[in-house]
């Protein structure tokens, strides 16, 4: 429910409240309990009232699944972590092209980070993805604490699936800070490290 508040705030132009998120069925909280999550979140620093008295993301509420800056399958894995969703449902939460989150849900599916199970409903098969212990690693792993600072002229490799790699150099350039030297091979990646 804590995702579906988030992602309703996020979608919204002015801000929301709890009788936004409500829905008539047997599946969602009561009004005074949406109250009690609003509240939560509020506490947490992922909403904020404004003037109006309409709930807004903050910033670190914005962070938690749409963080700019990380890459669509990390913001994938943090959302898997919620629950099981099928592409579209990733597609949708994140705002996404379904391409786009396809191709990503490979990506990591092949690392072993997910489970892609075939669900069948209404006559459709759907592709629903789940969260698995290298996946939550890889969160673990890589929280936004662990910035790496570079200055001019350091050197950065990136490496491929192939076992190659890219070097490049970073550069006074606020537009393309990177500039690629060459394509390396896997000894040499080694030298870098």
């Amino acid at each position: 429910m804590d995702l579906e508040i988030l992602y309703q705030a996020k979608k919204s132009k002015n801000g929301i409240i709890p009788e936004d998120v409500s829905q008539q069925d047997v599946f969602t909280p009561s009004i005074w309990e949406l109250v009690d999550k609003f509240t939560a979140l509020q506490e947490k620093n992922l909403l904020i009232k404004n003037k109006e008295g309409l709930f807004e993301l903050t910033k670190k509420g914005v962070n938690t699944f749409w963080y700019m800056e990380s890459p669509l399958w990390m913001n994938l894995l943090k959302l898997l972590r919620v629950k099981p969703f099928s592409d579209i449902q990733c597609a949708m939460y994140l705002g996404e092209p379904i391409p786009a989150v396809q191709q990503a849900l490979d990506m990591i599916r092949k690392k072993s980070y997910v489970l892609m199970s075939p669900l069948r409903k209404e006559g459709k098969l759907l592709k629903m993805y789940e969260i698995l212990p290298d996946g939550i690693e890889q969160l673990t792993k890589s929280k936004k604490g662990e910035i790496a600072f570079v200055k001019s002229g350091d050197k950065l490799v990136v490496e491929l699936d192939g076992g190659e790699g890219i070097l490049y150099e970073i550069i006074d350039d606020l537009v393309n800070p990177l500039r690629m030297i060459k394509t390396i091979s896997k000894d040499e990646i080694e030298e870098h490290k």
